[in-house]
């Protein structure tokens, strides 16, 4: 007797149709640490986001989402120039508490280039999806890079709970950590988010071993989009 093949893992870009999907996945990743006392989440978590917001990134922004078979298990979300200038964060830009004492002129400058935004980056919680996860976000940076953009930004929750799923990942791919913001966010309250940033020079430059690390994220990436993972 012949067995159905088991439906493979693929990425394609987001459609109106994923919203409801997509906040369903996201209200399964709720901030709350590790098990043991542990003030760190390895399970990642998101915050913020109504359906609506959700629409609004699908058709101004740029979305991707992981497909196991015909169903959604996973989505990765980012800013390019124009809709992050629009932005609220944007807006909080100026409460960013930079390191390394960056002046006004400095800021103008930085400003001055084209932008990107990392935004949100999520995976039902399954081994099989979270391996997916590095290849969903380098989807999300290679998109922002070819759109042109010279800098791009990404934060992370370092308070109350440190979010430890994205941080290995914009190691591997160069990223600095320029500073900090503190917002409120109404389901849990003040948090603190690590800002970082990635460059075009430092994904094409660095180490072999950086440089291998880069290219198995492509092959695997490439996999996902062809259907093949």
């Amino acid at each position: 007797m012949s067995q159905t093949p088991s439906p493979v893992l693929r990425l394609r870009a987001g459609v109106l149709g994923d919203a409801e999907t997509m906040l369903q996945i996201k209200q399964q990743l709720r901030m709350q640490p590790d098990p043991g006392g542990a003030e760190s989440s390895r399970g990642g978590f998101l915050l913020g986001s109504s359906r609506a917001q959700y629409e609004a990134l699908l058709a101004g922004a740029q979305v991707d989402v992981l497909l196991d078979g015909p169903r959604v298990v996973g989505f990765v979300t980012a800013l390019p120039d124009p809709p992050l200038r629009q932005s609220a964060l944007w807006q909080r830009r100026a409460h960013i508490a930079w390191g390394g004492g960056l002046g006004a002129g400095e800021l103008a400058a930085l400003e001055g280039l084209r932008l990107g935004y990392l935004d949100q980056l999520a995976v039902l919680p399954d081994p099989k999806y979270r391996l997916c996860a590095p290849a969903l976000a380098w989807r999300a940076l290679a998109r922002l890079l070819e759109d042109g953009c010279d800098l791009v930004f990404a934060t992370v929750v370092a308070r109350p709970v440190r979010n430890l799923v994205t941080r290995p990942l914009l190691a591997a791919v160069g990223a600095v950590e320029l500073g900090a913001i503190d917002e409120d966010y109404p389901e849990v309250g003040p948090i603190t988010s690590d800002v970082f940033c990635m460059t075009r020079a430092a994904l094409q430059g660095g180490d072999g071993r950086q440089r291998a690390r880069l290219a198995a994220l492509q092959r695997w990436t490439e996999r996902l989009l062809a259907g093949r993972g």
